[in-house]
């Protein structure tokens, strides 16, 4: 295939930007970064980014773009991060991205960039193709502005609001807030103290939109008669893979709800298929339940999952679907429904 073919196809995936970091994957090289340049076809963003031309700049460009400038693992941060997952209040008209320290110093020209001492996988993900804070580590990150006696009060009020409206959109909920508390109140992180005091007024269990699709799920296997699996659960084999929706106590599956808001186009399904390749690989089974077939095709989900247990119980790890899979699938590396076959990675 032609540089700019390979180009060209990255770029539709990635709102017409490709970032100078992809040219290994794209088994190409300085060269055709700077015939790209030359071409006119394509738009220097800033050293380390191009675009196609005649785009107009939109905030989906500008995360796209920004996180590629950064390099060295960049994720979106704080604001940036809750405007990607369109909450209220929050733009992407400057974007703000984080890098761990220790990797890259290259300057960025595209976001300002924060430093952050250590970030957890289970607080990252990527959603429509961005690399992001959750919604909830996001949240943190605006709590820590609050830290300073004199905005403590107001800070508590806003970082109110904010979780609140995180968690009618189904974003965050009130048990996995607490167990963040638990978590990251330990290492003395700037806004501790504010989701502290916010918390006590979101109790686990106290909100009518609280694990809505989990509550279902659990639903469907009490009603088939199925044995109950665990919620949470954070699961891999030498390095922690990242938290499950469900997993399975007796055998080694997990299950992910997945809804077609963040798991339909084909970046979240590269992002999702490498997920599912490194739990496979660490031996686990994995149930995949499209949110439509939870609440309109309970036989899918029950059949999904009794399959799922028999490759489990067997040693023989899949990847199983029910039905409302919205990907193009190759049906040797994945099962869908009731299939048998195996997952060959």
């Amino acid at each position: 295939m032609h540089w700019e073919a390979r180009f060209r196809q990255l770029s539709g995936r990635q709102e017409g930007v490709v970032g100078i970091d992809q040219l290994g994957e794209l088994g190409c090289d300085g060269d055709h970064w700077a015939r790209a340049k030359r071409s006119g076809r394509w738009i220097a963003m800033s050293r380390r980014v191009v675009r196609r031309a005649g785009l107009t700049s939109t905030p989906a460009l500008r995360a796209h773009a920004a996180v590629l400038d950064a390099g060295g693992g960049a994720f979106l941060h704080g604001g940036s991060a809750l405007a990607w997952f369109d909450l209220r209040g929050f733009d992407l008209a400057r974007p703000q991205v984080a890098r761990p320290r220790g990797t890259t110093s290259t300057p960025c020209e595209l976001a300002a960039v924060h430093r952050v001492r250590d970030i957890d996988e289970v607080d990252l993900v990527v959603v429509r193709g961005v690399r992001t804070m959750t919604p909830l580590r996001a949240i943190w990150s605006e709590a820590s502005r609050y830290s300073d006696e004199p905005s403590f009060d107001r800070g508590v009020v806003r970082i109110g609001r904010l979780l609140d409206l995180a968690n009618r959109r189904d974003l965050v909920r009130w048990d996995e807030l607490h167990r963040s508390i638990e978590r990251l109140g330990r290492r003395g992180r700037a806004g501790t103290r504010v989701l502290r005091a916010a918390a006590e007024r979101r109790r686990p269990g106290t909100s009518a939109t609280e694990s809505r699709n989990e509550d279902r799920f659990e639903e469907v296997l009490a009603e088939a008669g199925a044995a109950p699996m665990e919620r949470q659960v954070v699961v891999g084999g030498d390095r922690p893979i990242g938290r499950s929706d469900h997993r399975d106590p007796d055998h080694p599956l997990v299950v992910e709800v997945n809804s077609l808001a963040f798991h339909s186009t084909p970046s979240d399904q590269d992002a999702d298929e490498e997920r599912y390749a490194a739990l496979v690989a660490a031996g686990f089974t994995v149930v995949v339940v499209w949110e439509d077939a939870l609440w309109s095709n309970t036989a899918s989900v029950v059949a999904a999952v009794r399959a799922g247990r028999r490759h489990a119980r067997r040693g023989h790890p899949a990847v199983v679907h029910t039905v409302g899979c919205p990907w193009p699938y190759d049906p040797d590396r994945i099962v869908v429904g009731a299939d048998t076959r195996r997952y060959r990675g």
